[in-house]
């Protein structure tokens, strides 16, 4: 391959592509100076076990971008499979930062983050390094609290559609072969 090349293919055909690719639903929170902000994102990664870090991708053209590239920490909610209209709210770009909060109970964290305090998951995170991604910054945070809420299954992006996480693959091969005497 000529690495020279300039020849992609379009983001249509990428973005077709990766609709085959489920990815958990999440709300990443921070806050400055200026308040608070959310938005959902939907490229959350483990990134290392030693030391905890996370990451995730925010596109350089939405509002929020500069706020979080520059903030202390920040917070990643994992949603579950009953928050579509949580994620949806925070994607909106017609609703300006400080309202987004109104209907949610929270409490600010250290870092500055909103923690939002009805999710699966959370990560709360200083933020450790901010790497270049084409239209997309790469944000890598350092964990340094978890909170598990309740119980529940997460919900995933596939398909250009919000689904729940179904049954449990491995336990339902494991009883399939025992069921068979294999």
């Amino acid at each position: 391959m000529d690495n020279g090349s300039q020849d992609f293919i379009s983001a249509d055909a990428f973005r077709h592509g990766m609709r085959h690719v489920p990815t958990v639903v999440t709300i990443v929170t921070m806050g400055d100076d200026e308040g608070v902000q959310g938005v959902t994102i939907g490229s959350f990664v483990s990134l290392s076990m030693d030391p905890p870090l996370v990451c995730f991708n925010v596109q350089k053209s939405i509002s929020i971008h500069d706020r979080i590239v520059e903030a202390k920490g920040f917070a990643i909610h994992v949603l579950r499979e009953k928050q579509s209209s949580v994620s949806d709210w925070f994607a909106r770009s017609d609703v300006k930062a400080g309202e987004q909060f109104e209907a949610y109970d929270y409490e600010i964290s250290e870092t500055g983050a909103p923690l939002l305090k009805d999710c699966l998951v959370r990560f709360e995170c200083e933020s450790y390094r901010i790497l270049p991604g084409g239209d997309h910054s790469i944000l890598v945070g350092k964990v340094i609290s978890i909170m598990e809420g309740n119980s529940g299954r997460p919900i995933v992006y596939h398909q250009r559609a919000y689904h729940g996480v179904g049954e449990h693959i491995a336990d339902h091969e494991h009883k399939s072969r025992a069921a068979a005497g294999k």
